[in-house]
């Protein structure tokens, strides 16, 4: 297959996502206030066809979106960060063994796992295990390269405030870890934060609550204070 080719079937791997890319049940929502230099909400929704998840984040490193998309099967996932501030995006998808099927895969060993990524600069289709390999370093730079110079600071800088989050192993070990380790390495303890009112916050990101869940909300913590 040529690179035009290639990029086109990466692309259509990207578009045809097996989860709730396109779902449109309503979100459970959570908001937390970790401390000055931090704050997220957790937005969630099951559907027939499968789990997403958001992060919503406010940190030292800037504002992003960092969206998880799992099958039913389990097999086939895809997670990506967006940069508010740089408008840009890195997408990684994560497809188990069995991947035949899967024209961007075709080059990855059955038995291993078929990584995909996608970000401003082009799209890179791996083996799981080639990033711990003979020739790792090579192909994390070569991954790290698909975003721009202030999109691989910003997700660098982004490693400590989501470190001490639930979510941490979700964008760690098999998606930002895999092209920054020293940076995404172990978890570190909790961060219990405390919870309020998340429409306004999320409202910024391009979340706005409905009339209903601002509803709620106002019961639950009171009218928003000017």
């Amino acid at each position: 297959m040529g690179a035009e080719g290639r990029g086109a079937a990466l692309a259509l791997l990207l578009v045809t996502l097996p989860a709730s890319a396109r779902a449109d049940g309503p979100w459970t929502r959570w908001h937390f206030v970790l401390g000055p230099d931090a704050e997220l909400s957790v937005l969630f929704r099951r559907e027939k066809t499968g789990d997403e998840t958001r992060l919503l984040v406010r940190a030292l490193a800037g504002h992003f979106e960092l969206i998880s998309r799992q099958s039913l099967s389990g097999r086939d996932s895809v997670e990506s960060v967006r940069s508010l501030e740089e408008e840009e995006t890195l997408t990684r998808r994560l497809v188990l063994g069995g991947h035949a099927d899967e024209p961007a895969c075709s080059g990855v060993p059955p038995k291993d796992a078929c990584v995909v990524l996608t970000g401003r600069g082009g799209a890179l289709a791996s083996g799981l295990s080639a990033f711990a390999g003979v020739g790792a370093a090579a192909l994390r730079e070569k991954a790290a390269a698909l975003v721009s110079p202030a999109m691989r600071r910003r997700l660098v800088d982004l490693a400590p405030s989501l470190a001490g989050t639930v979510d941490y192993d979700v964008y760690s070990s098999d998606f930002l870890g895999l092209l920054w380790p020293d940076a995404y390495g172990p978890r570190a303890p909790l961060r219990r934060g405390t919870r309020t009112a998340a429409c306004d916050f999320d409202a910024g990101f391009g979340h706005p609550c409905s009339s209903a869940e601002r509803e709620r909300e106002t019961k639950r913590f009171g009218p928003v204070q000017p």
